[in-house]
């Protein structure tokens, strides 16, 4: 059950099955994205853009044709995304907010530095730059507004059975825990699968069946995650 935007979901879906999930999918965004109108005044001056999402890079994308700043994007897709936007210097992080805060920190970009990004985020970047004396400031771009548990999913995990419930940040985490506490308790056996310890920490469902948290941030090891929660579900010798 695939609980992520809807672009989101379903490209994790086809990454998902690529790499061998065989159980059915279902997807139940509990966030929506909405792009803000962004002032492109905010960045005069700036040297550097940080972008902790794609979706910035969308927003920015719609404001301006200007393409002339050093970025740091904090993992693959979104360096991807800046790249394809005609950005020519990119550098790409690990995946998540400490390790993108970890590199600005040993490799300290142009000032000033802009950091683009959501309503909610898991770490205020341009504050930790700040603090170790960069100039530095944040710009809100885009909105992850919060949906509501669909019926089918709502059905679904009433139903019993097994079902596993991948999550990719700390406030989806929070979200899909208080949707699954207002519909408790259930007959189904719920397996967690995080992208950090910070997401299946807050994902505070109760019972879980089994809580897998991926090796790296990024969707190669949630797929790996799956996998191995795969195999314990379905072992190797049952019949199929």
């Amino acid at each position: 059950m695939l609980t992520r935007p809807e672009t989101e979901s379903a490209r994790f879906a086809e990454q998902a099955q690529a790499a061998g999930w065989r159980g059915s999918v279902m997807t139940a965004p509990l966030l929506e994205i909405v792009l803000l109108p962004l002032d492109v005044a905010a960045l005069t001056g700036a040297r550097t853009l940080v972008f902790t999402s794609q979706h910035a890079v969308s927003a920015l994308i719609l404001a301006t044709d200007a393409r002339d700043w050093v970025v740091w994007a904090v993992g693959p897709r979104t360096a991807q995304a800046a790249r394809a936007a005609g950005f020519a210097v990119v550098h790409q992080s690990g995946g998540d907010a400490s390790a993108l805060l970890d590199d600005l920190t040993h490799s300290p970009p142009s000032a000033p530095v802009v950091h683009l990004r959501g309503r909610h985020a898991a770490s205020d970047i341009a504050a930790a730059l700040r603090a170790q004396g960069q100039d530095a400031s944040a710009v809100v771009c885009y909105e992850q507004v919060a949906q509501p548990l669909s019926a089918q999913a709502m059905a679904r995990l009433r139903q019993g059975g097994d079902v596993v419930l991948p999550v990719f940040s700390p406030r989806s985490g929070r979200l899909l825990a208080d949707a699954i506490a207002a519909i408790a308790p259930l007959p189904t056996r719920l397996h967690l699968v995080a992208i950090s310890t910070a997401a299946a920490n807050v994902a505070t469902i109760s019972p879980l069946a089994s809580c897998h948290v991926a090796a790296r941030p990024d969707a190669r090891s949630m797929c790996d995650a799956l996998a191995t929660m795969q195999q314990t579900l379905e072992p190797l010798g049952k019949p199929r």
